[in-house]
């Protein structure tokens, strides 16, 4: 069993295990850990004698987590993440702020004009100039996931269903609006009668996360075969001519003025959105993570 203290060794053999249970397989793991199967096998089977345990099964079944080895994985995310912590506090605690942060937010809220992000990255650059940044842009789903095991040190976006473990805190807020293509029936349409029949026949071009019958009433039983995972996909249904769906304002302004597409009922569909902050609940920030925090409020209001 592991003594009470964990020798430099044993944080090895524990991050091994750790890539090759998210590579899913040693032949999978080689390339994180540059070594060969054998290699791999041989810690592998050295933290299991040193644990007393079996982490996994390997062979023509392929590779299985063991009920102990989940648990042991989960831990050990923990622990490794503690200590990231724990450099970065170190770092911290000298005259300049230095360590890592790891930012996600949903596509388009970065680029659309009026986002607070650049304002706030550049301002963060310079007071932490030493800081490594890593950013992603991820569906909202995804943003919860990385903030939940910690992938991710926050997660910006619109976040209609909050869940359990993570804390939301609204940063500001945008308009999305329903909008068709010039060469769409609903184009210039301004007679009540023919707006509701053609937007209760309308197809609609789906965002592949969001319930939108949920938030959106007017689209609620509207059909739809056709969705995409980002704000782009989105965009280029509406531009076939074929579908109506809901845009971001700051992103759909230069298709607008281009007249290419246009707001439904001029703009009567619009609906306002909140832009959340989201961390993992409990988790206690370091001085890098309030440092960027600060600066993302700052520019946010």
């Amino acid at each position: 069993m592991l003594p009470s203290y964990l020798s430099k060794a044993d944080l090895h053999l524990l991050y091994v295990f750790i890539v090759v249970a998210d590579a899913r397989g040693f032949s999978a793991a080689q390339v994180d850990l540059n070594v060969s199967t054998s290699t791999i096998s041989r810690q592998i089977s050295d933290i299991e004698t040193r644990l007393g345990m079996r982490l996994c099964s390997r062979g023509r079944g392929g590779f299985q987590m063991t009920a102990q080895g989940d648990l042991i994985y989960h831990a050990a995310k923990k622990l490794f993440q503690s200590l990231e912590e724990f450099g970065n506090e170190v770092m911290g605690a000298r005259d300049n702020i230095a360590g890592h942060l790891s930012v996600g937010a949903v596509d388009n809220w970065i680029s659309n004009g009026t986002s607070a992000m650049v304002r706030a990255l550049s301002k963060f650059a310079r007071i932490a100039p030493d800081v490594s940044l890593e950013i992603h842009t991820l569906a909202p789903d995804d943003l919860e996931l990385g903030v939940l095991d910690r992938r991710i040190s926050f997660g910006i976006g619109v976040f209609h269903s909050h869940k359990p473990g993570i804390d939301y805190e609204k940063i500001s807020e945008e308009h999305v609006d329903l909008y068709c293509a010039a060469e769409h029936p609903l184009y210039n349409c301004r007679n009540p009668a023919r707006l509701r029949d053609g937007i209760t026949n309308a197809a609609l071009a789906k965002r592949s996360y969001l319930n939108e019958s949920h938030v959106a009433p007017v689209t609620r039983g509207m059909k739809s075969n056709a969705e995409a995972h980002q704000i782009e996909g989105i965009a280029t249904l509406i531009l076939t001519g074929h579908y109506i769906g809901y845009l971001p304002q700051p992103f759909a302004a230069d298709l607008v003025k281009d007249g290419r597409i246009q707001a439904i009922s001029n703009g009567d569909f619009a609906l306002p959105v909140s832009i959340e902050l989201i961390n993992k609940r409990g988790h206690a920030r370091s001085l890098v993570e309030r440092t960027f925090v600060e600066c993302l409020i700052d520019q946010s209001t």
